[in-house]
């Protein structure tokens, strides 16, 4: 198993947390700072597939000599919004699914909307409702992201063969509806609306769903040198906004737990005593239980309403091949519910797990995230089979997809910012 640099990620995430986090906030839901239940072992995870093989222990090679330079910011990753490329990403969808023989989610007849106000000006955080023309109930109601966009796939959601959809859009919070009825197609179409719109969410809720087998002890160290700048960073993502974080951990089988559910805090000095409590052990560069971690994340106590529902998710290793549907109905599930999930993939990350984390990310509106080898930390890092990336430092890109999810505008990397560019890149578009 190649070292992977995800403990890297989990820390960064904390600092960035941190940065976010409502001054003096006091609540917890788990105000003794121990698991819920420690430890929590899904009943899926514990099934006789994936126990069937017990893994020999595999000690971890020492990282790479270029570690010792290790310093703060200089992790680079890039990312890709395959929503945004939705035709690109549909195109590696067939052949990944194929060459890798794994659930493809039903992605064809989308509802691909941006809402706009009456000058054009993109309006995120309207609440908006989908159903089959003539239906009484809705089978969709959530609210317009990140630059007024709405991508829902109605047949991940149990509605296939829809060739049109009753949209309605209540740009005033509960009052009139703005009703169009609209053909589903890859294509985006613009719906003006009377009025302006812009996003305040009433709270966030963070989810960390981190790795911590054997490969992450070196990364650990390179990330406790983040948690500073990223948090000066990312200080005005969510002012005023209330802020719960929660974790859950995960392992391989055979190792002493096999997922961990923190539960949610409002108190980002819990929610770090929880990662400084886990120690990267065990893992046998098999299989590991990311699928059954997603699921126990989605099954959390999310709060409802107006507000945003993340998930970071940190890997390299897929799960058992038995398992990847459990990832499909886990990531199935968090969409109903609006929850955004968010893959980080670390070092050499596998084929399997890259193709689980982008159609995740795409079923629930989330992005992929991945290493790159630009700083010189660690071992190589894989690279992602997209067309076209920008490269910057980690916790600036954390800094950035969380200011997007809060204000409601995608924001960009300065060019300054940018270290290297990977084909024709323009405002997350591919034009390659």
């Amino acid at each position: 198993m190649i070292i992977a640099p995800k403990t890297l990620l989990m820390i960064n995430a904390t600092a960035l947390l941190c940065a976010c986090s409502v001054p003096n906030a006091q609540t917890s839901s788990n105000p003794a700072g121990t698991p819920l239940a420690a430890p929590i072992v899904t009943p899926e995870a514990s099934a006789a597939p994936m126990a069937m093989e017990a893994p020999a222990v595999v000690i971890a090679p020492p990282p790479s000599s270029r570690a010792s330079n290790a310093r703060a910011g200089v992790v680079t990753a890039g990312d890709i919004n395959d929503t945004l490329n939705l035709p690109a990403f549909l195109r590696f969808q067939n052949t990944a699914s194929d060459g890798l023989n794994l659930r493809k989610a039903n992605l064809t007849e989308p509802v691909m909307v941006q809402l706009r106000g009456p000058s054009g000006t993109p309006a995120p955080g309207v609440r908006v409702t989908l159903r089959r023309p003539g239906a009484a109930d809705p089978f969709y109601d959530g609210y317009s992201g990140v630059d007024g966009m709405i991508s829902v796939f109605p047949a991940t959601l149990g509605q296939s063969r829809m060739r049109n959809v009753e949209l309605r859009a209540f740009p005033g919070g509960d009052g009139p509806a703005i009703v169009k009825t609209l053909a589903t197609s890859t294509t985006r179409q613009a719906v003006t609306l009377p009025v302006e719109s812009a996003w305040a969410p009433d709270f966030l809720d963070l989810v960390f769903v981190v790795d911590t087998t054997g490969s992450m002890s070196d990364e650990l160290t390179w990330l406790s040198q983040e948690i500073t700048q990223i948090t000066r960073q990312a200080q005005s993502a969510a002012p005023g906004v209330d802020i719960r974080f929660g974790l859950v951990v995960y392992k391989a089988p055979a190792d002493p737990y096999v997922v961990k559910s923190y539960g949610f805090t409002s108190d980002v000095g819990q929610f770090t005593r929880w990662i400084a409590s886990e120690r990267s052990s065990g893992g046998a560069g098999g299989p590991e239980v990311v699928a059954d971690a997603l699921n126990t994340a989605v099954q959390l106590d999310w709060r409802r309403g107006r507000g945003e529902r993340l998930i970071f998710q940190i890997g390299d290793e897929p799960p058992h091949p038995l398992r990847t549907r459990t990832y499909y109905d886990a990531a199935q599930t968090a969409a109903a519910n609006g929850i955004q999930v968010f893959g980080l993939a670390a070092s050499g990350v596998e084929a399997q797990l890259e193709y689980l984390m982008r159609q995740g990310a795409v079923m629930t509106g989330g992005r992929y995230l991945f290493l790159t080898d630009d700083s010189g930390v660690g071992l190589s890092h894989a690279e992602p089979t997209i067309s076209c990336y920008q490269v910057t430092r980690l916790n600036d890109l954390v800094v950035r997809v969380l200011r997007s999810e809060l204000s409601g505008r995608r924001v960009e990397a300065a060019p300054s910012e940018v270290i290297r560019e990977v084909g024709s890149y323009q405002n997350g578009i591919c034009r390659n």
